[in-house]
Order: structure tokens, then C-alpha cells, then sequence
């Protein structure tokens, strides 16, 4: 195994008062930045000068002048200072930067939070933000998630019969933790107007005719919206398609391939939105909302608030 090769480098705190002295072309100057007396960084000078076995300094009477090989060093010596000094300043800045985790929807991520994020980081470049994107109840204490956006039910609240089921769990547990509802769940049909080749509908029955495009994670939003209006959906089922989440049945909807039932906020945040037709005029809210949820351990945390009346502000310039 060879052996490393050892540095072959100058004193370095030597170099130090050399590029302190040849930037303000004092001695003097040098030990008042260094905190040093004038005399300590005449002998680094020196120091430095034996190592190197040429003069850097001119040293006149009251002043100094660096000589052409004492300016090629100062250059060199100044940068990789300067670099030591910028990499230095970014590590520390970077340790003191807090990392605040958001667990979202899938869709409520794509359609609203990553587009938005920016604005929020930009003004506060010292927090770093992580995005966890989950369907699942979410642990805000032993998950380590300062805020959640999810679509459920609250505990204790009572919801009509008729309005669409929400399956969605929330929440592992609601001990402790709060929660500032962001938008109302009120589900509407969608669809490219190339599927309808040029044909009104004039009521929820007549949608059956085409392929209803469902969504899995809200297995029920279709047959209880249809009920709602007084249709039974069974004979839709012939014609199903199924996707994974709302961006997804979107996406499908757009391609022309059927008549997707989606939540309309997460259609108004679509980028493509006006390319897609909406069939009837939301009037059935579901039995539940997406909510900001937060653990009451996060509430004295300046970072965590700050970034919930953000979201807030967000949501509330939606509604």
C-alpha cells in the first residue's frame, strides 16, 4: 500500500497575515483585522518569506509594495481564501436551515402544493421543505410530518346520509391534533367535449350511455353521486374504468375516454382545465373536506405556523 503523500504548503497562518497585508498594503492594518500586533505580522511575513526563500514585500519607510512574485501569490492566496470563506458561510447557513415535512394527496401535490412551493421558499430560503405524498392516515407524532393535507370526515361531526361516502382515513389518531378545513369536497362530472360529439345532456342518467371513469381511491364518489340524483348505476358497470387517483381519471377524461367524477377544486388547480367540459353545476357537497392538520406539539413552532397560514392564505385565495 503506498503511502500518502504529505502537503507541501507554506505556513498557513502565515499565509493568512500575508493576504491581510498585501489587501490593505499595511502591516498595521493586517494586525487590526487579525487582532494581532504589528510585530506578529512582521514575523509571519517573514516566516513566510524564509519558507518560500524570495521577498514578497518592498518595505519602503511608511508603506509597503508587493513584488511581482508577492502579487502572483496574493491573487492565488485571496481566491482560495475566498472560496474557504463562501463554502464556510453556505455549511453553516445549511446547518441551520429546519427541514419542515408536509405529507399530501397525490393529486392536492401535483395539481396545488409543488407549483406554489416556491413562493413560500423564496422568502424564507433558511427552511427547507420535504413533500411526502400519501392516501394513508397519517401519524403527525411518530411519523415526524409537521402538517398533513388530507380529505375526510372530522370526529363528532354529523353528515347527511346523501351526501358521497369519503373512505378516507385522515389520521392514525386525533388526540392532540387540530385541524383548519381548506376547501369542501363537492364532487362534479367531466368530460372532452370530443366525447360528447356535439350531444347535450340534459340529466344524470343520460351519463350512462358512456363510459364512467371511477377513481380508486374514492371507490364510492360515482355511485353515491349518481344516487343523489336518483340514478342507479348498475348498468354503468359494463363500461367502468378504473384509475389510481383523481389526476390520473383527469387525465383520461381528457384523452376523450369517458366521463370522469372528480372533486372540483382539483379540477379548477388543473392545468388543463378549460379543455375539459363540466356537465352539471356542483350542488352536492360529500360527507367531508380537505383539511391542514397539525399535531398541538407543532403549535409554539414560529417555522410550522408561518407555514400553515401560508397554505391557509393559499387555499383561501382559491375559494
Amino acid at each position: 500500500m503506498k503511502e500518502a503523500l504529505k502537503r507541501k504548503l507554506p505556513p498557513m497562518t502565515s499565509l493568512r497575515g500575508f493576504e491581510a497585508a498585501a489587501r490593505h498594503m499595511s502591516f498595521s492594518e493586517a494586525a487590526k483585522e487579525l487582532q494581532l500586533t504589528q510585530g506578529a505580522i512582521s514575523r509571519q511575513i517573514k516566516s513566510l518569506e524564509a519558507y518560500l526563500k524570495f521577498p514578497l514585500f518592498v518595505r519602503r519607510t511608511r508603506q509597503i509594495a508587493l513584488t511581482p512574485a508577492g502579487d502572483e501569490l496574493f491573487q492565488v492566496v485571496r481566491d482560495v481564501l475566498d472560496q474557504i470563506e463562501r463554502a464556510t458561510s453556505q455549511l453553516q447557513q445549511k446547518s441551520k436551515s429546519k427541514t419542515l415535512v408536509i405529507s399530501v394527496l397525490p393529486t392536492l401535490a401535483s395539481t396545488w402544493i409543488m407549483s406554489r412551493l416556491h413562493a413560500f421558499t423564496e422568502t424564507r430560503s433558511d427552511i427547507d421543505l420535504r413533500i411526502v405524498t400519501s392516501i394513508e392516515p397519517v401519524d403527525l407524532v411518530n411519523d415526524r410530518i409537521d402538517i398533513a393535507l388530507r380529505v375526510g370526515r372530522l370526529p363528532g361531526r354529523t353528515y347527511d346520509k346523501k351526501q358521497p361516502r369519503i373512505e378516507l382515513e385522515m389520521v392514525t389518531g386525533w388526540d392532540g391534533v387540530g385541524a383548519d378545513e381548506l376547501f369542501p369536497d363537492i364532487l362534479v362530472p367531466v368530460c372532452s367535449p370530443a366525447l360528447l360529439q356535439g350531444k347535450s345532456i340534459g340529466n344524470a342518467s343520460e351519463l350512462l350511455v358512456y363510459p364512467l371513469i371511477h377513481t380508486s381511491t374514492r371507490r364510492f364518489a360515482w355511485p353515491d353521486w349518481l344516487r343523489a340524483q336518483g340514478v342507479t348505476a348498475t348498468s354503468a358497470e359494463k363500461k367502468k374504468l378504473e384509475f389510481g387517483h383523481f389526476f390520473m381519471s383527469l387525465e383520461a377524461a381528457l384523452r376523450g375516454q369517458g366521463i370522469a367524477i372528480v372533486p372540483q377544486v382539483l379540477l379548477s388547480l388543473h392545468k388543463d382545465a378549460d379543455r375539459l367540459v363540466q356537465l352539471f353545476k356542483p350542488s352536492i357537497p360529500s360527507a367531508g373536506a380537505y383539511y391542514l392538520l397539525m399535531h398541538e406539539s407543532k403549535m409554539k413552532s414560529r417555522d410550522v405556523q408561518l407555514l400553515r397560514m401560508w397554505i391557509l392564505a393559499e387555499a383561501n385565495a382559491l375559494r
